[in-house]
């Protein structure tokens, strides 16, 4: 059955990025630093860098560290950890080629520094989530929360946003749902059956 368009699109374990899909996504470097860009999806950018302007003025300090990404690029991460940590690891933590939300250009992982400009851990969950309550405002969502690994297929990122734009991030956010339960609670609403 093909997927119905409910909104944004989903793309995860189970489901692809649809072909020819990043044929038709306008794609903008965000300069991170003199010489260092991402590329990213046109609107993502501005609302990314909307946000971290919003962020700056409270003094909290962000850079982007990946944004869109190229099937074959994909591909180069995916053997990379394979060859690094072998394929079980791989299939836990790093996404399949044509299965990344990455490869869509709304995916993006932040770097975050604190107070003295020291990058902070991945795993520093106080210091992310002073973002987290943050993020609809701009049209972004924690793509894989905590506690919610069992739908979303993957642990727990603090780092990984997913832009969806600001209706439907708010909606997400006040209902604590990952993007999967959205996509699954419209479809159900729309009478759509998976």
């Amino acid at each position: 059955m093909d997927v119905v368009d409910v909104g944004p699109i989903l793309v995860n374990r189970e489901n692809p990025v649809p072909a020819g899909y990043g044929d038709s996504i306008d794609i903008v470097n965000v300069e991170v630093e003199e010489g260092f860009s991402v590329p990213v999806e046109r609107e993502a950018a501005q609302s990314y860098l909307q946000m971290k302007r919003y962020f700056s003025a409270l003094g909290v300090r962000f850079e982007l560290l990946s944004g869109y990404r190229a099937r074959q690029t994909q591909e180069r991460i995916w053997n990379e950890s394979v060859a690094e940590h072998g394929e079980a690891h791989t299939r836990c933590y790093v996404a399949q080629p044509g299965y990344s939300e990455h490869q869509t250009g709304l995916a993006l992982d932040l770097t975050l520094y604190d107070a003295q400009g020291d990058r902070v851990e991945d795993d520093d969950i106080e210091a992310y989530g002073q973002l987290f309550p943050h993020l609809h405002g701009f049209g972004f969502i924690l793509r894989y929360p905590a506690g919610k690994e069992d739908v979303t297929g993957y642990p727990f990122e603090p780092w990984h946003i997913r832009y969806v734009g600001t209706e439907i991030a708010r909606e997400i956010y006040e209902n604590d749902w990952t993007l999967e339960e959205y996509v699954s609670h419209v479809r159900e609403k729309s009478g759509e059956r998976r």
